[in-house]
């Protein structure tokens, strides 16, 4: 079995011969000192690590934990993978309300809210990224600005099921899909790339972002940013109300341009008033482009005066 895969996405394969060689090597070691046994020694050894990797942003540090190779790549590569979208948080002030759909472990949620001072809404429905992204909210002591909210942004209000493609902290490519959603929302990027089924799914519950909207417990937000891997057109579908909203200034939205529901959203946002302020590749960063076909996504800007 090949030990390590440069082009993997959304997985625990080592991506390069030395990381796999040091994943032997930790391994070795866990087995020799018996540290997946259930012994004290291990279980106060597992629990005295607590690993923090910072990013050391010009206005400041923002922390995050660590302990995982995604969660370290999602620091590293933080102002290389997606520059339009660290502008645009740039630009915001204390007195936006950023309303952050697929938050994952709340890279750009924690950004904003520490950095810019923003209120943040932090939506994750997966249990280990939202339970890592209340701790990076805890470990940053932005509680009173960043608010996690584990529920799937979609259509409308109702359960739904998760299907939660890779068991890992800080992984991505999960898709929910509500009891009313079978039968329009397609395929998406994920489903149409070949992958194997998710490793396990979980109910979660579902909500509009209209329904959020007239919601008092919510602030109305002044910024949306969308990014749920192929389930895009659900969130536009569910947020007629919000869209019309004039406080809604600013929106950012990953789209796959293989897929004709994606690509109907510019030209509704433009229709109520938007104008795309940017777009980029999100493989434009990226040596390895090989898979871009399977995944042709794009970041899109939008503003309105």
């Amino acid at each position: 079995m090949k030990k390590f895969d440069v082009a993997a996405i959304a997985s625990d394969v080592a991506r390069s011969e030395e990381q796999a060689r040091l994943r032997d090597a930790a391994e070795l070691l866990i087995e020799q000192m018996r540290l997946n046994e259930a012994g004290a020694f291990a279980t106060e050894f597992v629990q005295a690590l607590r690993p923090v990797v910072t990013l050391q942003a010009p206005d400041g540090p923002v922390h995050f934990r660590g302990g995982h190779g995604r969660l370290i790549w999602r620091v590293d590569s933080f102002f290389e993978e997606e520059p339009d979208t660290i502008e645009w948080l740039d630009s915001m002030t204390e007195d936006d309300v950023l309303w952050d759909v697929g938050s994952n472990v709340g890279m750009y949620s924690l950004y904003a809210a520490k950095l810019r001072r923003s209120t943040v809404y932090a939506f994750e429905p997966e249990s280990q990224n939202y339970a890592t992204l209340c701790e990076n909210i805890a470990l940053n002591r932005v509680g009173d600005r960043c608010v996690p909210v584990m529920a799937a942004v979609s259509r409308r209000a109702g359960f739904g099921e998760l299907a939660v493609r890779y068991v890992t902290k800080g992984g991505a490519y999960n898709q929910f899909t509500g009891a009313d959603q079978e039968d329009i929302a397609g395929p998406t990027s994920v489903e149409t790339a070949g992958n194997a089924g998710p490793e396990i799914r979980q109910v979660v519950y579902g909500i509009s972002l209209d329904e959020l909207l007239d919601d008092p417990y919510f602030k109305a937000p002044t910024r949306l940013k969308g990014d749920v891997d192929g389930r895009e057109a659900d969130i536009f579908d569910g947020a007629g109300k919000l869209l019309r909203d004039r406080r809604l200034r600013g929106i950012m939205v990953e789209l796959n341009r293989a897929f004709e529901r994606d690509m109907a959203i510019p030209s509704m946002l433009e229709g109520l008033g938007f104008a795309k302020t940017a777009e980029r590749s999100n493989w434009d960063y990226r040596e390895d482009r090989s898979r871009e076909s399977e995944y042709p996504t794009v970041n899109m800007i939008f503003a309105r005066d």
